[in-house]
C-alpha cells in the first residue's frame, strides 16, 4: 500500500470547495440540516432533556455533583446544563441528517467535477452506486444517531463532551463520506481493498472536519467539505492502486 498524503486532499478540497457550483452545493444539506434541527428542537427538546437529566442522576458520583452545587444555592445550573447539551445534541443530528442528503444529492456533482479535473483517466467500473451509497448512508445515520444519544449522559463527565463529539464528528463524516468517494469508479474488490488499507487517512480526515465543525456555523459547511476532501483522497488511492497492478 502506498502511503497517501492527506494534507494534498486538503489543499486540493480546499481550492475544489471555492469552485460556484461546490459553493452552491453547500445550500442544500444546509437547508436540510437547518430545517431537520429546528423540527428536532421542536418535538424532541423537552423528551431529550428529561431522558438526559434522568439518567445522569442514577450516577452516585453525578449525585454526590448535585448535593455540592445544591449546598451552594446553585442545584439550577445542572438543568440549565442538561437543556443546554440537549440543544447541542439535537443540533449534532440536523447536521448528520444534512450530510446524509449531501452524500445522496450532492455527492454525484462533486465526484463528477473532481474526478474530470483531477482523474479523467480512471475508468468507472462501479455497479449498484445509487444503492451501496443509499445503504451507507442509513447505515451510518443510524449508527451514530443511537450512539450519539447512548452515550449522551457522559456528557457530564469533564471534557467528555468535546473527546465524544470528535469521535462521533469523526466516524460520521470519514464513513459517509469514504464511500461516496469511490462507489462510482471502484469495482466492489477495490472498494473493499481501499477501505480496509486507507481507513486511517479517511478517519484523520473525518477527524479534522469534526474539528472544524465545532467552530461555530463551520458544521454546515462540513457535510460537502468532508465529501470534497474524501473524493480527493479516495479517487488518489484508487488511481494509485490500479497503477501498482501490473500491466
Amino acid at each position: 500500500m502506498a502511503h497517501l498524503s492527506t494534507s494534498d486532499s486538503f489543499s486540493k478540497g480546499f481550492v475544489t470547495q471555492l469552485q460556484p457550483r461546490m459553493l452552491f452545493a453547500i445550500v442544500l444539506p444546509f437547508v436540510i440540516a437547518l430545517g431537520s434541527s429546528i423540527v428536532l428542537l421542536m418535538f424532541g427538546w423537552g423528551a431529550l432533556d428529561g431522558w438526559f437529566i434522568d439518567a445522569a442522576s442514577k450516577w452516585s458520583w453525578f449525585q454526590g455533583a448535585l448535593s455540592s452545587l445544591s449546598d451552594w444555592g446553585i442545584l439550577a445550573i445542572s438543568g440549565w446544563l442538561s437543556s443546554v447539551l440537549s440543544f447541542i445534541a439535537l443540533v449534532a443530528i440536523g447536521v448528520v441528517i444534512g450530510l446524509a442528503a449531501a452524500s445522496i444529492m450532492v455527492t454525484p456533482m462533486a465526484v463528477k467535477f473532481i474526478s474530470e479535473r483531477y482523474f479523467p483517466h480512471l475508468e468507472k467500473k462501479g455497479q449498484n452506486v445509487n444503492s451501496v451509497s443509499t445503504y451507507n448512508a442509513v447505515k451510518v445515520s443510524v449508527i451514530f444517531v443511537v450512539g450519539w444519544l447512548l452515550t449522551l449522559p457522559f456528557w457530564f463527565i469533564p471534557f467528555m463532551s468535546i473527546v465524544l463529539s470528535l469521535f462521533w464528528g469523526a466516524y460520521v463524516f470519514a464513513n459517509m463520506s469514504k464511500v461516496d468517494a469511490i462507489v462510482e469508479h471502484a469495482t466492489a474488490e477495490e472498494r473493499q481493498y481501499i477501505l480496509r488499507e486507507y481507513k486511517n487517512g479517511f478517519w484523520f480526515i473525518g477527524f479534522v472536519c469534526s474539528a472544524l465543525s465545532l467552530i461555530p456555523f463551520m458544521g454546515f459547511v462540513m457535510p460537502v467539505f468532508s465529501i470534497i476532501v474524501c473524493t480527493h483522497y479516495g479517487l488518489k488511492a484508487l488511481d494509485v492502486y490500479r497503477r501498482s497492478l501490473p500491466q
